[in-house]
């Protein structure tokens, strides 16, 4: 993937090749210009029908996308009147086309590693917004038995996924036994490790960002010995404190 100030515009306007993992394989589809993917993001639909918003429905709305895409778009609007009197267009997308052929004409060298630098950052964050993150459980792969959690210290706990009354006096539950340690990353070029976890599922232990996820493999990698051991270990089932009661 080439990344000239063209090339970066292209992608956050305009349907572009995408190297995709399709069940397994890797494989390039098209894919719709960025911008338009941050928007589509926002919600699955604001309006009904006719156009006007739906008073009654409940619509999943993502203030983060909404604010990223706000932002953009004036920021787009902004550059494009400091170089244009030209009418706006009505999207983001045909206007930071239209600030790119403006701006071309008189950039020099400096102007575009510049603005390289500044479309490509939006890039990479409307990339982290819209591309689901890598989820792993932590196994050991030498005993091939879940890392145990610093906090709590055990590896596995059972998930309530449902309970209800069994009409017996008593409830049912449905549950699920789970690895507890699991690391959440993106790739480098989506934020790396600073966009990455490690949380455990059982006791909401957590480390973040990139200090944070280095200390813990610091610490797998350079284990204490505790004489006097607490309770739990990472061959014990435990019951998750956050089940459904």
């Amino acid at each position: 993937m080439t990344n000239t100030l063209l090339d970066i515009v292209d992608r956050l306007t305009i349907e572009h090749p995408y190297r995709a993992n399709i069940e397994g394989r890797p494989r390039w589809v098209r894919r719709d210009p960025l911008i338009k993917l941050l928007r589509d993001a926002i919600a699955s639909t604001l309006t009904g029908g006719n156009g006007l918003a739906a008073s009654t429905s409940k619509v999943p709305f993502d203030t983060d996308a909404l604010e990223q895409y706000d932002t953009l778009e004036a920021l787009i609007l902004t550059e494009l009147h400091k170089i244009s009197d030209k009418v706006p267009h009505l999207t983001p997308e045909q206007n930071l086309r239209t600030w790119y052929t403006t701006f071309m004409v008189t950039a020099d060298e400096t102007d575009i590693d510049r603005w390289s630098d500044m479309w490509g950052a939006w890039e990479t964050r409307i990339e982290a917004k819209i591309t689901a993150p890598i989820i792993l459980e932590l196994i050991n792969p030498t005993n091939k038995q879940p890392y145990p959690c610093p906090q709590c210290g055990f590896g596995w706990f059972e998930k309530v996924l449902n309970s209800g009354d069994n009409g017996k006096g008593g409830r049912w539950y449905d549950k699920e036994k789970r690895v507890t340690l699991t690391a959440t990353y993106r790739p480098d070029g989506q934020g790396g490790l600073e966009q990455s976890a490690v949380e455990c599922g059982c006791c909401a232990w957590r480390a973040t960002g990139s200090a944070g996820v280095r200390g813990f493999a610091w610490e797998l990698d350079n284990p204490q010995i505790d004489e006097n051991p607490e309770p739990g270990h990472a061959d014990e089932l435990h019951r998750c404190h956050s089940d459904v009661p």
